[in-house]
């Protein structure tokens, strides 16, 4: 007996399954892509490492830190200069991540007597405040995750726990929208309301203009280090007062920060910072009269802009957290929809032309 042979498949048979499956597969991948992959990459990332420098504007009078020992204050113009670099440490995971900033504030150069004089050789405190913030934030709001945040304020000192903070800081989340939106301000240990001002290009990338007025504040609730004790003839003089009278005074703060922020990332691009701080008579004091009320020493008086490098880094940051995204949520869904309905359509045809032809 003669067995018949099973028929075979040819290569060509499976051509039009495997177009249908293949572009079945593709058109399920661009559906999926954006929604899964691309979503999961709109996280403030773990590796985060910017650094901002900004100047000070002409103009800008500070503070002697060493005529706090001479018989009278000074205030002089100054060339003054603000730095932070934010980086991620632990704890970081998948849902949260941990920002720690350290920002200083410091003089590269004073005016005395009309002529520019090396901050050194006129005072070797060069730095006038210093600060290192840890806050662990939810990657995806980009808000604090309810860890206590901690502030070093004295580096003679432990951090300061700051158990109830609101609002953003160094990073807005991805996509970010809404009119509700707060500032924490560090200085001032106080969440303030975040004012939308329009858009702007900045350093080539989209940005939403967002201003935090920081109102005034009295430092010495906070740090005994913002309280002078001096003799009268220090501050100036004063009707009334013994020149050797001990005066107390308390440090004020106060500042008008302009954020511009990537639409797309949330990467603060530029921050320009109105920055005052003043000395005044403690409320015994200002009550004797109205001339001790409206005396006010200058501490630092000053308006910080990012440098160019810092608006380049910035951009650049914004662009590459930008990138991934937009090819998981754009372009390779886009790529692979047309090629699923090529596929698709080179699979119906090749099914239809086999009906066609066959005997």
């Amino acid at each position: 007996m003669i067995e018949t042979p099973s028929p075979r498949l040819r290569t060509r048979d499976l051509l039009a399954p495997s177009a249908l499956f293949l572009g079945a597969l593709l058109l399920a991948g661009a559906i999926a892509l954006g929604p899964v992959v691309g979503a999961s990459l709109k996280k403030i990332p773990l590796d985060v490492d910017l650094t901002w420098v900004a100047d000070g504007s002409d103009g800008s009078r500070v503070l002697n830190r060493c005529s706090i020992g001479e018989p009278r204050a000074q205030v002089l113009a100054a060339q003054v200069q603000q730095r932070r670099r934010i980086v991620a440490v632990r704890p970081a995971d998948s849902d949260v991540v941990t920002l720690q900033a350290g920002t200083s504030l410091g003089v590269s150069e004073y005016r005395v007597d009309g002529e520019a004089v090396d901050a050194d050789d006129v005072c070797d405190t060069e730095t006038l405040s210093a600060t290192v913030d840890r806050v662990t934030i939810d990657r995806r709001t980009a808000l604090p995750s309810g860890q206590p945040s901690e502030v070093q304020y004295d580096d003679t000192k432990g951090a300061v726990t700051l158990p109830d903070r609101k609002g953003f800081t160094y990073v807005l989340p991805f996509e970010f929208s809404g009119s509700d939106l707060t500032y924490f301000d560090i200085v001032s240990r106080t969440p303030v309301p975040l004012i939308r001002e329009g858009t702007q290009t900045v350093a080539g990338r989209e940005t939403v203009h967002l201003a935090a007025s920081v109102e005034d504040a009295d430092l010495s609730r906070f740090d005994t280090r913002a309280v002078i004790t001096r003799p009268a003839s220090w501050f100036g003089s004063f009707r009334g007062v013994r020149p050797d009278e001990p005066l107390t005074a308390a440090l004020h703060h106060s500042a008008q920060r302009d954020l511009f922020v990537d639409e797309t990332t949330g990467v603060v691009v530029e921050e320009r910072v109105r920055l005052v701080e003043e000395y005044r008579f403690t409320s015994d004091t200002a009550s004797r009269s109205p001339e001790l009320a409206d005396f006010r020493l200058t501490n630092v008086d000053t308006t910080l802009h990012s440098d160019p490098q810092s608006l380049q880094d910035a951009a650049d940051a914004a662009s590459s957290r930008d990138w991934p995204v937009t090819l998981t949520t754009l372009i390779l869904p886009i790529v692979f929809g047309v090629l699923g309905v090529a596929s698709l359509v080179f699979g119906v045809a090749v099914t239809l032309r086999d009906r066609r032809n066959r005997p």
